[in-house]
């Protein structure tokens, strides 16, 4: 048997179709194109048992054939033609040379918190065993958590090194509390908006804090130089104190309240709350009402992810991870969706307000059938940088050493290191080329970190993942269909503010 994406394991043919009934809306996706298609609800059945009939053929039909079977189903002729027959050639994504747009900074594994489902865990990675042989994995040697304001200015002229013709970058700051390092982070953001112009470039800047330090004065002086901030808070104060306490065991949601009180209008607008939802706080609807009280205009709301590092067993309980917690996290995905469909058709949330938001990402990606992100920017587009100077594709690499890709002080990106692991990201494209979805996932529904972690491969998908993926697209497509019905005119502005989805562009 021919072994191309036309063909699913065990020899039976792709359907032309991915089809899927979400929130009151019937769905279609192309397995060939990726296109969206918004299906009519009486002839969803007829077009489901066409596509089921192809999908258990063992050799392709011919145009004929495909006629006669969606005659012989009662599909009308101008649906089936939305969806050909998957190619005979297996999508690969295009060979070029990669040019970054994205770094990040890791410029502390310090913190002053002690948050039940962090991975970091003071640069510690969450693991005892990880911690006996870390000299073995973690460059880094003891008091070398902080980044220098000189490593940190090597790394943005890799970056600029390595940009080919993008004009627009991002630096990302990143810990720990990057707040703890606040020198560095300012020294920084000085140095990129000092010689934007020679290097021709714009630079957006990108903090993600956990707020007990971010001051009103702070806050104003970091949005001044154009720093986006994303303050962590898990809604109110019994949820996020459970989830996010000081290093002694007090809760800190007080002090973050505090700073959050005294925010101007001006400043608190600019900020996105952003909240991790556990199983044992799922109801994501009353954490977007809480963030709202707290004044937040712009929200995110993203599950715990067991993604980075082996966890503990103190911390398993804070991830969604038995067939009882996923289905309530699908759940409470689902009532979610249908908050923003209302708060979105009511005038009370538009692109600004949503930028962070990965299901609004998720909506305009569609929309604009981008392939997603066309695959996991790790070592393609971004690169991330650990305190000592060591190179890795992504944050969630940081300090694995088989992962290492070079190092600043070492001849910087080594080539040959980078080429490998592109090497084996090349991989997912064979590993995933039969899923019925990879028109448009490309392979962007599992990271990179939890295959190696969970497969011991980052070519070799996340079955998990996966599904939790599904049900997002599922849901992001069927909001777009509602969306379109209710506000057809408003949609193309909604979305079209930043057609290619980049981090970081200015907002305000």
């Amino acid at each position: 048997m021919p072994k191309n994406d036309i063909f699913l394991p065990g020899g039976s043919l792709k359907p032309p179709a991915y089809l899927f009934s979400k929130l009151g809306r019937c769905v279609g996706i192309s397995t060939r194109s990726g296109n969206i298609y918004a299906l009519p609800a009486e002839s969803y059945p007829a077009l489901r048992a066409w596509n089921e009939e192809i999908a258990g053929l063992k050799t392709p039909p011919s145009c004929s054939e495909l006629r006669r079977l969606a005659n012989k189903h009662r599909v009308p002729t101008d649906l089936s033609s939305l969806f050909p027959l998957p190619g005979k050639k297996q999508l690969r994504e295009t060979s070029r040379r990669p040019h970054f747009t994205d770094i990040t900074l890791n410029i502390t594994s310090s913190c002053n918190l002690r948050c039940r489902y962090c991975w970091n865990d003071r640069g510690q990675y969450s693991n005892n065993s990880f911690r006996e042989s870390e000299q073995k994995l973690y460059d880094s040697k003891p008091g070398e958590s902080e980044m220098s304001p000189e490593t940190a200015r090597k790394s943005v002229d890799l970056l600029v090194s390595l940009k080919g013709r993008e004009k627009e970058l991002v630096v990302d700051f990143y810990g720990g509390e990057p707040l703890l390092n606040l020198q560095t982070l300012l020294a920084t953001v000085d140095y990129c908006r000092a010689n934007r112009k020679k290097w021709k470039v714009n630079f957006h800047f990108l903090l993600a804090t956990n707020g007990t330090l971010l001051t009103p004065k702070l806050a104003r002086e970091l949005i001044s130089k154009e720093v986006q901030i994303a303050v962590s808070i898990d809604g109110g104060r019994a949820i996020h104190d459970r989830n996010r306490p000081f290093a002694g065991g007090k809760g800190s949601f007080p002090a973050i309240a505090a700073n959050l009180k005294n925010m101007p209008r001006g400043i608190m607008k600019r900020l996105v709350g952003r909240a991790t939802v556990t199983p044992q706080h799922a109801q994501m609807t009353r954490i977007f009402d809480d963030l709202r009280k707290m004044g937040f205009e712009r929200m995110e709301l993203f599950e715990s992810e067991d993604a980075c590092h082996r966890i503990t067993p103190q911390r398993e309980a804070f991830f969604f991870k038995t067939d009882e917690q996923y289905a309530l996290l699908c759940r409470e995905y689902e009532r979610l969706a249908l908050k923003y469909i209302d708060e979105t058709a009511a005038g009370r949330l538009d692109y600004r307000k949503t930028f962070f938001n990965r299901f609004f990402k998720l909506m305009q990606r569609l929309y604009y059938n981008h392939q997603v992100t066309g695959g996991c920017p790790a070592a393609q587009g971004q690169l991330a940088v650990g305190a000592d100077g060591g190179i890795y594709p992504c944050t969630s690499f940081l300090g694995i050493r088989e992962f290492k890709l070079g190092d600043l002080y070492k001849g910087g990106l080594d080539k040959k290191k980078h080429a490998c692991f592109l090497a084996q990201v090349q991989r997912r494209y064979k590993n995933c080329s039969a899923c019925s979805l990879f028109s448009l996932c490309r392979t962007t529904g599992s990271c990179l970190n939890i295959n190696h972690y969970f497969n011991g491969d980052i070519s070799k998908p996340h079955e998990r993942s996966c599904r939790l993926f599904k049900e997002k697209i599922g849901l992001a497509a069927a909001a777009l269909a509602i969306l379109n019905e209710k506000i057809p005119d408003k949609l193309e502005r909604l979305f079209g503010f930043d057609p290619v989805g980049r981090r970081g562009n200015k907002l305000y």
